[in-house]
């Protein structure tokens, strides 16, 4: 009776009757949609949103913060995308556990990573999870609204020759004028449609970029300034790599939303896999074409490095199209949370739109308050993307495993008690404790060959690696941090002056 009394106590542990009976709120909207057994995501589509995830920033950025690290570039993407790519499907695992040991878990719930974050170590780290995801989804919509702002400014200048040059920081404030009340609206209906224009747009910058790389003569376009000289030391160059890459391949916030709404949740590994190579396959010839034809004498955006031609002029405005249409739906599962936060109703209403406009008016602010936009990718990435995609991944693969150990445990100890003390057919019984004692026959002959250890082994071993992986991340974020508020500190005093200061003093001028 002991043993009944203290397993049925782990099992309501485990799985309480009073949050089995809780009703669930229900969403208004899912990010991907909803999904059901016909319109779930297959792999391919899973791929295509982790795609739109990325977007153009790998095609038109990367490029330079790679060639400024040399060969160790190379090792540099190759070793974070890998950790990205194992950490993100930790997570997919981490949501099938979860919905063993808690099996509401995935009913109407749109923020997954801090259900998984409260599953592992209760509510604040869950509010803690929440708070760093709308942060990271809030801070990455800045470089979106000055990348596709100097895109502008420089198709205004090679179509004009000059004539049209005005500057990408009141470019900003014309963007994000035009953006706000598209953001009024809400959450797009139909995700699919705006993903696979996403992607589709990608994928034709990726061809025209490389087109206007090889048309272009081997040397660096006179009219573009000549690029910003950091001097900083090698191991400094790396560890802002490690952040702007940690901050452009930066899926996990997203990741769990795609595998509920995918038609089998245990491929995720695919659609991650295949979305990466992608990726990192249209970077690495984009890199390797620009090395070969610049050098080092590649500029921050691999747009301003090319001569004038029409195929960059449709590049950058597609570009421009492109990051302002993932600024408008990422930011969207974050107004929804403030909102649900700030008891607003989910129809359209006047404090919808107040609220959406000074969350707009904040980001313009803070894009004009930066002087670099690659600052602002390397200090999301070291400081914010960190912990989300390093440490907190498998931090909660670790604790989540030893859940589900247990929960198993107690399983098999109330199934064996129910069959026991049941008051079934003794034929039932007989047949059950058949089941049972044939169950324990085979798993005590693997044990005698030793075939049982080799689960044991592998799961010690990923115990292992995910432990290298939150020291390894613990200590770059902390280095990286600092590091990024010295240069952002150095970038304001000795390099380029942020836009808000230039617009006060033509505001003073008036």
């Amino acid at each position: 009776m002991d043993i009944r009394n203290r397993n049925s106590i782990q099992a309501v542990k485990l799985n309480p009757p009073q949050e089995q009976a809780k009703p669930l709120k229900r969403e208004r909207s899912r990010l991907l949609g909803r999904s059901t057994s016909r319109d779930g995501l297959s792999v391919l589509f899973s791929a295509i949103c982790i795609v739109d995830v990325f977007g153009v920033f790998p095609l038109i950025t990367l490029p330079k913060t790679i060639i400024d690290c040399g060969f160790y570039g190379i090792f540099v993407i190759v070793l974070v995308c890998s950790v990205q790519m194992y950490t993100a499907i930790l997570l997919g695992k981490c949501w099938k556990m979860a919905e063993q040991i808690c099996p509401n878990i995935n009913r109407g719930n749109r923020y997954p990573y801090s259900a998984l974050a409260e599953l592992a170590f209760g509510k604040h780290s869950s509010r803690y999870v929440t708070v760093l995801v709308d942060l990271t989804v809030f801070s990455g919509g800045i470089p979106n609204l000055i990348v596709a702002s100097q895109n502008l400014q420089l198709l205004g200048q090679r179509l004009t020759e000059g004539t049209f040059d005005v500057s990408f920081c009141y470019w900003i404030l014309v963007l994000g004028t035009l953006l706000c009340p598209v953001l009024w609206i809400g959450s797009p209906k139909d995700m699919k449609v705006l993903c696979t224009v996403s992607v589709l747009i990608v994928s034709t910058v990726f061809l025209l970029i490389c087109g206007c790389l090889l048309l272009t003569p081997g040397a660096s376009n006179p009219e573009t300034p000549a690029s910003f000289e950091t001097n900083l030391p090698l191991w400094q160059t790396l560890l802002l790599a490690y952040g702007i890459v940690a901050f452009q391949f930066d899926v996990h916030p997203t990741v769990l939303t795609i595998q509920m709404d995918m038609y089998d949740k245990s491929k995720l590994h695919l659609a991650v896999t295949w979305a990466f190579l992608a990726s990192l396959s249209m970077f690495g010839v984009i890199a390797a074409i620009t090395v070969a034809k610049f050098g080092t004498t590649t500029q921050p955006s691999i747009l301003e490095t090319l001569t004038s031609s029409a195929p960059l002029h449709l590049a950058a405005g597609l570009v421009a199209l492109q990051l302002c249409l993932t600024s408008a739906v990422s930011n969207s599962a974050l107004y929804q949370h403030m909102e649900d936060c700030l008891n607003i109703s989910p129809e359209f209403n006047y404090k919808r739109c107040v609220l959406r406009t000074i969350l707009t008016i904040f980001a313009i602010v803070i894009a004009e308050s930066v002087p670099r936009f690659d600052l602002v990718m390397s200090l999301i990435g070291g400081t914010l993307t960190g912990p989300l995609v390093f440490i907190l991944p498998p931090v909660f693969y670790i604790k989540i495993l030893h859940l589900h150990k247990n929960h198993e445990d107690a399983l098999v100890s109330a199934s064996f008690t129910n069959v026991v003390l049941s008051e079934e057919s003794e034929e039932e019984t007989s047949l059950n404790l058949a089941k049972y004692y044939e169950h324990k026959f085979r798993e005590e002959f693997k044990s005698t060959f030793d075939i049982s250890d080799i689960k044991c082994i592998d799961k010690n071993f990923e115990i292992i690696v995910c432990v290298i992986v939150i020291l390894g991340s613990f200590i770059a974020t902390l280095i990286t941090t600092f590091l990024n508020f010295k240069n952002a500190a150095a970038s304001y005093s000795n390099f380029t002056r942020p836009c808000i200061y230039n617009i006060s003093n033509a505001l003073l001028y008036l």
